[in-house]
């Protein structure tokens, strides 16, 4: 039920070592010494399969993905591994396609691989398959199969088609916006139930959407200006950099700037010290983990793994790498609650037996991974574009945590309920 890319890391590692890197101390402890080890699984070796688009259409802000993974194993394997054995990763490229993502999972498989860590926009095409084959996927939810399925764990549930939270509306109103401008794009499911709901939260918050445009996929002259021109005071967009960042600058030149601009896209280490971030000047952007501004005891310790085992990553504030250093630690988690040589059922069992995961700190909030079906994550980071378009600052002390908006209403607002502190 639970969706989008754009969330993250947890428990005590078999090492001192380990331990440092992840946040929740618990242990299952599922036996698996009775039966023979899954495929992919040896004595000394895990062998666990990524996918990711490298190639194709938005690749670049999945890039980081994979390497983000190679370096928390590569960090894993430097402290002798779990339970004696080194992990080792085979990865291939979904292409940004739905095709291309289920014969990257048919490729997997057929290399016998023990597991899938996964960060796409097209999940829902090898889901079915995966889940038939009992092999335990971890990543960043994208579609509706990350709750349906009881073989895969999402450390980020930033969108579902059923409920939406209050977060972004009540961050919205605590800038000043009152009337709404939405632009999105129709390319994945996931854009557009981000719409969905970013709309659902806005109105629960009392803020109208004024202008809704959810297939904003090219840039001009006149799609600037029926966003300008709709008198909304707030811009909230999934669509192209060109065009959130022209009308955010039309806007200005028309003396009307808008209070609110926001867009989740836009936090990408990428983007500082160009002439779009200096437009972009005083915007807002979503993440679905702790923001690495915080410069938290986590965020050092991400820093100098990617540092020690990534150096080619840079820089290494990307969102995919974080996020790739994030699901490789939950697949770990999973692997400490082993005893003997895990199976795949196993492996679920024991991940299942986690509920305080929060990724070493660098989550927003702790995630229950024994609940039957995964909630939609509450509390988001914000961060602003500086004055000087070089850098991303925390606002706030803390992410903000909203609350539940139920079921899926057209146009409605639903029943809230209240979250948990973080």
């Amino acid at each position: 039920m639970l969706v989008f890319r754009t969330r993250l890391l947890a428990a005590a590692l078999v090492t001192a070592a380990l331990a440092a890197a992840c946040g929740s101390s618990e242990s299952s402890g599922v036996d698996a010494a009775a039966s023979p080890c899954a495929p992919g699984v040896t004595d000394d070796e895990v062998n666990v399969g990524i996918i990711y688009p490298d190639t194709g259409v938005l690749s670049a802000q999945f890039t980081g993905y994979r390497f983000g993974v190679e370096a928390r194993f590569a960090e894993a394997n430097a402290a002798g591994g779990v339970g004696g054995r080194q992990i080792s990763t085979i990865w291939r490229d979904d292409e940004f396609d739905s095709a291309g993502n289920l014969q990257a999972a048919r490729e997997l498989l057929r290399e016998n691989v023990f597991a899938v860590l996964e960060y796409t926009a097209h999940s829902e095409q090898s889901a079915p398959l995966l889940h038939d084959k009992g092999i335990p996927v971890v990543g960043v939810a994208d579609q509706a199969a990350w709750a349906d399925n009881d073989n895969m764990f999402p450390l980020a549930y930033q969108v579902d088609d059923t409920d939406a939270t209050s977060t972004l509306g009540d961050f919205v109103r605590a800038q000043g916006g009152t009337r709404a401008a939405l632009i999105t794009t129709t390319i994945t499911e996931s854009s557009v139930m981000y719409a969905q709901n970013a709309r659902r939260s806005l109105e629960a918050a009392g803020i109208p959407v004024v202008f809704a445009d959810t297939n904003a996929t090219v840039s001009s002259p006149e799609a600037v200006q029926r966003i300008v021109g709709s008198g909304a005071d707030t811009l909230i967009s999934l669509a192209s950099l060109d065009l959130y960042s022209g009308a955010v600058t039309a806007a200005a030149a028309a003396n009307r700037p808008f209070k609110v601009a926001l867009s989740p896209i836009t936090y990408d280490a990428h983007l500082l010290n160009t002439p779009i971030a200096r437009a972009l000047a005083g915007t807002y952007s979503t993440v679905g983990f702790s923001a690495i501004e915080r410069n938290l005891p986590a965020h050092r310790a991400y820093l100098a793994a990617m540092t020690t085992y990534a150096p080619e990553i840079q820089p290494p504030t990307q969102l995919s790498s974080i996020y790739g250093y994030i699901t490789a630690d939950l697949f770990l988690r999973g692997l400490q609650a082993q005893q003997g040589c895990p199976t795949r059922e196993s492996y679920i069992r024991g991940l299942r037996g986690v509920t305080d995961y929060d990724g070493g700190g660098l989550l927003n909030q702790p995630v229950d991974l024994s609940a039957g079906k995964r909630t939609v994550d509450l509390c988001t980071d914000f961060v602003r574009v500086s004055a000087a378009g070089n850098a991303f600052e925390p606002v706030g002390a803390k992410p903000l945590c909203g609350q539940v908006i139920s079921g899926a209403a057209q146009g409605g607002a639903g029943a809230s309920v209240p979250a948990r502190g973080r």
